[in-house]
C-alpha cells in the first residue's frame, strides 16, 4: 500500500531537520475572499541549497576541509543532529579542534523525485560541478596550494571519487585551473560510502539500497540504479591509478537503518563495501546507522570523538605531503613547457 504523504513528510522532517513544503492549501492565497490573482507560494530560497558554502573560515587557515552529502541529502542538514548541533559548524566542535581549517560544505541536486534519479552522467557532472567551484574559490584567495581534506557522506564519496579523477584527468591544454585540486588533496574520509559490489551482490543493488531508506523504490527505479553497476565499477579502476595518492579512512555503519515504509531496516552500506579494497587505507567503525553516522549530538558524543581525531591528524601531517606534491607538480609543468630541456 503507498505511503501515506503525511508520513512521508514526517520522515523528511526528522531526517532532515527541514519542512517538506510541497503541499500547500489551496484556498491559502485567498484567505480574505479576494478574488484577485495573487502571487504564488515560493518555497523557501534555501529549501534545497546548492553550490560551496563556508561554514568556518578558521584562525589563519592552513587546510581547507569540504564535506559532500549524499543522495538525498542536503548541504547543512544532512550534518546537523536532532538537536540542532552542526559538528562542522559548531564553534565547540570541529572548529575548535581544527582551529586552522576553513570548513566548507557542498550542496548539489541529490534528490530522489520523478525520473531525476541517479545517472552515468548525473555523478560525473556533479565531481566535475566540485572540482569547478572548489577551484574557482581558492584561485580567488589565492590559496590553491593549501591542502584539502574531503569528507564524504554516503554516495557524496563516489562524488568525490569522481571530481578527483576528473581534476587528474586534465592537462595543461585542458582545464588546466582544475588540476591543483587533486595535487592538494591529502585525505579523504567516507563514511557509509559504497566502494564495490561483492558477495552476490552488485554496486548497483547497494545503491537501491541507499535510495530505499528515502524512497519506495519500484521496478523501473531497481532497473535504473541497476544500470549504473557498469559506470561504478569502471569508476573504481580509474580511481584505483591514483587511490594510494591520498590518506584514507573508511567509516562504517553498525546499525540498520530503518526503511521508509517502517516495516524493517537494513545496514545500508555493508561493511564490505564501505572498506573498500585499498590496502593502506583505515577503516573506522562508527556505532550508528547510515543516516545519523553523521550527526552527532556534541562534544561528548564518542564517535564524534572518532572523527574528528582522525580529522586531526591528517590535518597536522597535510602540509608536507602537499609542499612535496607541488613540487613534482610544477617540475611536470616546467618540463611540459620546455619539453627541450626533458
Amino acid at each position: 500500500m503507498p505511503e501515506p504523504e503525511s508520513k512521508k513528510r514526517g520522515l523528511f522532517r526528522k531526517v532532515f531537520g527541514s519542512k517538506d513544503n510541497g503541499d500547500h492549501d489551496k484556498n491559502s492565497n485567498n484567505k480574505n475572499g479576494n478574488d484577485a490573482p495573487q502571487p504564488p507560494i515560493q518555497a523557501p530560497i534555501n529549501y534545497h541549497p546548492y553550490g560551496l558554502k563556508c561554514v568556518a573560515e578558521g584562525t589563519n587557515p592552513t587546510i581547507d576541509i569540504v564535506a559532500v552529502h549524499g543522495l538525498n541529502g542536503h548541504r547543512e542538514n544532512t550534518w546537523k543532529a536532532e538537536n540542532g548541533v552542526s559538528w562542522l559548524e559548531d564553534k565547540n566542535m570541529l572548529p575548535k579542534r581544527i582551529p586552522n581549517a576553513r570548513i566548507f560544505v557542498w550542496g548539489y541536486d541529490a534528490r530522489t523525485h520523478g525520473n531525476d534519479y541517479l545517472s552515468q552522467a548525473y555523478l560525473h557532472q556533479h565531481g566535475t560541478q566540485l572540482v569547478g567551484e572548489l577551484a574557482d574559490e581558492r584561485r580567488l584567495d589565492g590559496t590553491s596550494k593549501r591542502p584539502i581534506i574531503f569528507i564524504g557522506h554516503s554516495l557524496g564519496g563516489i562524488v568525490i571519487k569522481s571530481a578527483l579523477i576528473h581534476s587528474n584527468s586534465t592537462n595543461d591544454g585542458h582545464l588546466a585551473h582544475h588540476k591543483p585540486i587533486k595535487v592538494s588533496t591529502y585525505g579523504i574520509l567516507f563514511m557509509g560510502t559504497p566502494h564495490s559490489g561483492g558477495k552476490g551482490v552488485t554496486m548497483g543493488q547497494i545503491a537501491q539500497s541507499v535510495a530505499s531508506i528515502f524512497v519506495h523504490t519500484n521496478d523501473n527505479v531497481l532497473q535504473h540504479l541497476q544500470q549504473q553497476s557498469e559506470w561504478l565499477t569502471k569508476q573504481k579502476d580509474d580511481y584505483a591509478s591514483i587511490m594510494r595518492d591520498f590518506v584514507t579512512k573508511f567509516g562504517w555503519e553498525v546499525y540498520p537503518t530503518p526503511l521508509l515504509s517502517g516495516l524493517s531496516s537494513i545496514v545500508v552500506v555493508p561493511q564490505w563495501s564501505a572498506i573498500g579494497w585499498q590496502d593502506n587505507a583505515e577503516p573506522v567503525q562508527i556505532m550508528a546507522n547510515h543516516i545519523t553516522m553523521v550527526k552527532f549530538r556534541g562534544e561528548d558524543d564518542p564517535e564524534y570523538n572518532k572523527v574528528w581525531k582522525k580529522l586531526a591528524i591528517m590535518a597536522q601531517e597535510a602540509e608536507e605531503k602537499i609542499k612535496k606534491n607541488w613540487v613534482i607538480e610544477e617540475g611536470r609543468q616546467a618540463g611540459a613547457a620546455n619539453p627541450d630541456n626533458l
